[in-house]
């Protein structure tokens, strides 16, 4: 799954529950600790991989259901010591859903899910290419854009439209959490 949609099905689960459950939007802090939690296992595990090489696959540390609790827990302490326990919710949320948005990424696209990409250290997924991030970047985006200008309407490319209607409009619903705050700060700033 590309960044975006680990942030657009991170946004979409955390607003659903904060709407429903909570009945309030997710504030500016929140969305940014959804960006950072939905970004944190392959901001971890890619680098790792395939540019220091300490780790054999884009899936270890970060995408370990073995290591996700230790990681909210951490976020828990920061959030509060910073006083808003509310971003670890937002964090742990988005850290979760990544590696469950892998997995539903493989089903729609019709392969078979490995379960090992989640259970690091216990196991590990088979060791794939071992080029650089640059040369891992470039594979995924051109077979990316080829399945979606070949492939037609595919079950992956309904859920990724589905996806980011979805997240626009439930953000616009939130009112545009972030970029109505920076809006709000640049207008009060230019006023005086």
């Amino acid at each position: 799954m590309w960044p975006w949609e680990h942030l657009a099905f991170a946004y979409v689960l955390y607003s659903l529950t904060t709407n429903v459950v909570f009945r309030r939007s997710p504030s500016a802090g929140e969305t940014i600790a959804i960006a950072v939690g939905s970004q944190f296992p392959d901001l971890l595990d890619k680098p790792l991989a395939w540019t220091i090489g300490i780790t054999e696959t884009g899936y270890s540390v970060g995408h370990s259901i073995f290591v996700a609790p230790f990681v909210c827990l951490a976020a828990y302490a920061v959030a509060a010591r910073l006083g808003d326990r509310t971003l670890a919710s937002a964090f742990s949320v988005a850290l979760v859903s990544h590696p469950i948005a892998d997995i539903l990424n493989r089903v729609l696209r019709g392969e078979v899910v490995d379960p090992r990409i989640v259970l690091w250290p216990i196991a590990s997924p088979p060791v794939g290419s071992q080029s650089g991030f640059i040369d891992h970047f470039r594979r995924y985006f051109f077979r990316y854009v080829h399945q979606l200008l070949t492939d037609g309407l595919t079950p992956q490319v309904a859920f990724q439209s589905l996806l980011g209607l979805s997240v626009v409009a439930i953000w616009l619903f939130d009112g545009a959490p972030v970029a109505a705050d920076l809006w709000r700060a640049w207008r009060d700033r230019s006023r005086q």
